[in-house]
C-alpha cells in the first residue's frame, strides 16, 4: 500500500512539474521588433543600480529615455548610499552612457516622494515627445536605511520603517502608474514594469520590504486586468542578485547582527550567505543584463499576453538569447545550474569557469569560450516559479 501511495505521489509530482512548466511565462526571440527607435521611455530611480542598467539597455535599443532621480550632476550630495555615504552615480552620468549606447536621454530631477513631481514629469514627457511607450517603476529610497536596521525584528525598528521602505517604492510606483496609464490609455498602447523582487514570495531583509514587494506583484496583476482593454501591458520583474554599486559596496552586509543571528531566517536557508564571493561570477547579474531583458520585452509584439505576470529576467534572457556585457548569461536563482555551480565552486575555479572578469558596462566581452559554453549553452534546469510557490511565500496553506 505504501509503495502504491509513493507511486501516486511521484506521478502527481511529475504532472505538477509539467503543468507548472507549461504555465510559466516563456518568451521567444522570434518576431522581436528590430529596435525601439521612436519610442519614449520613463525610468524612475535611474541614477545608479538596476534603474541605470535599464536606461542603458533601452538606449542600446534606440529609445528616448527620460531618467529621474534626485542626484542630477556628478558630485552632487545624496542620501542614496550606505553607511551614511553619498552614493555614486547621477542622472547626467546615466544619460552619457545612454547616448553612448545609441539612445537619446533627458535627465529630470524628480523626487518620487512628491506627487506633484511625478504628475509634472508625465505631463512634460507627452508635451515634449507627443507619446509615452514605456514606464519602469524602479525608484527606491530605503537603500541606506535598511542596512542600519537589518537584524532587528519589526517591533524593534523605528515606526517610520514602513514609510521609509514603501513610500518611494510601493506608493510612488502606484502613482507613477496612475499618471502613466492616463496617457497610455488615450494612445491605446504602452508597457509598465514594476521592478520587484523574489522578496515578494519569501522573507528577505524585513517585514516592510516583503509586504511592499508582494504588493507590487499584486499591483501589476490587478492593474493589468483593467489595462488590458487599453492594450497596455503591465508586469512585475524579479531580478536576481544584482551587482549594483551599493551591493558591491556592502549593502547586503549586516551592520547590527550577522545573518545567522537574524530573526525570520527562512527554513532551509543557510545560516550564512557570502554574497561578496558571488560578485565576480555570473551568479550575480549586472544591471545592464536586466536592462537588455527589459528592452527585448518592450520589442516583443506578444507582450500583452504576459500582462499581469511576474517575469524573471534570467529566464527571459535564456529565451531571448541575451548575454550581459561580459558575454555570459546569469542563470535563475532557482535553477539547478545555480545551485550546482555553488556546490562545485572549486571545480569551476580549476577550469576558470567561476570568476568572469569585467565590471559593469564594459564594451568588450571578457568571458572565455569555456565559460560561455557553461553559462550560456548548458541548460539551467530552472524550477518553475509556480511550483516554488507551493513551498514558499504567504499565505502558506
Amino acid at each position: 500500500m505504501v509503495q502504491g501511495l509513493t507511486r501516486y505521489a511521484c506521478g502527481f509530482a511529475v504532472v505538477a512539474v509539467l503543468l507548472c512548466y507549461l504555465l510559466s511565462p516563456q518568451v521567444s526571440r522570434e518576431g522581436l521588433e528590430p529596435s525601439l527607435a521612436g519610442q519614449v521611455a520613463v525610468v524612475t530611480g535611474g541614477s545608479r543600480g538596476i534603474g541605470k542598467g535599464i536606461c542603458v539597455g533601452l538606449g542600446e535599443a534606440g529609445a528616448t529615455v527620460y531618467v529621474t532621480g534626485r542626484t542630477l550632476s556628478k558630485g552632487d550630495k545624496n542620501t542614496g548610499g550606505i553607511n551614511g555615504k553619498s552614493a555614486p552615480g547621477s542622472l547626467e552620468e546615466t544619460c552619457e552612457m545612454v547616448v553612448s549606447a545609441g539612445g537619446t536621454c533627458i535627465p529630470v530631477a524628480v523626487d518620487s516622494a512628491k506627487d506633484e513631481d511625478l504628475e509634472a514629469l508625465f505631463d512634460r514627457v507627452v508635451k515634449e515627445q507627443g507619446r509615452l511607450d514605456i514606464v519602469v517603476n524602479n525608484a527606491f529610497s530605503a537603500v541606506s536605511f535598511m542596512p542600519r536596521h537589518t537584524g532587528k525584528p519589526f517591533w524593534e525598528k523605528p515606526t517610520e520603517t514602513w514609510d521609509q521602505v514603501n513610500n518611494v517604492g510601493l506608493r510612488s510606483h502606484y502613482l507613477a502608474s496612475v499618471f502613466a496609464a492616463r496617457k497610455m490609455s488615450l494612445a491605446k498602447r504602452g508597457l509598465i514594469v514594476n521592478v520587484g523582487s523574489f522578496g515578494g514570495i519569501n522573507y528577505i531583509f524585513d517585514v516592510a520590504y516583503g509586504v511592499g514587494k508582494a504588493a507590487m506583484d499584486r499591483m501589476a496583476n490587478d492593474m493589468a486586468i483593467e489595462l488590458h482593454t487599453e492594450n497596455v501591458t503591465m508586469i512585475s520583474l524579479w531580478p536576481g542578485l544584482v551587482k549594483t554599486e551599493n551591493v558591491e559596496g556592502g549593502a547586503l552586509l549586516q551592520e547590527n547582527a550577522p545573518l545567522k543571528l537574524r530573526r525570520g531566517l527562512p527554513p532551509g536557508m543557510g545560516s550564512e550567505q557570502s554574497f561578496a564571493s558571488l560578485m565576480n561570477t555570473p551568479l550575480a547579474e549586472t544591471p545592464l543584463f536586466n536592462g537588455r531583458v527589459v528592452a527585448a520585452f518592450a520589442r516583443d509584439p506578444r507582450k500583452l499576453q504576459y500582462s499581469g505576470k511576474v517575469m524573471v529576467p534570467a529566464s527571459m534572457a535564456a529565451d531571448y538569447g541575451l548575454v550581459d556585457e561580459r558575454g555570459v548569461r546569469s542563470p535563475p536563482m532557482t535553477s539547478v545550474k545555480s545551485g550546482l555551480a555553488q556546490a562545485l565552486r572549486s571545480l569551476l575555479e580549476k577550469f576558470d569557469l567561476w570568476d568572469v572578469p569585467g565590471g559593469c558596462y564594459m564594451d568588450k566581452p571578457q568571458a572565455s569560450d569555456a565559460a560561455k559554453f557553461f553559462w550560456n549553452t548548458l541548460p539551467d534546469l530552472a524550477v518553475p516559479w509556480k511550483l516554488l510557490k507551493l513551498f514558499a511565500g504567504a499565505p502558506n496553506f
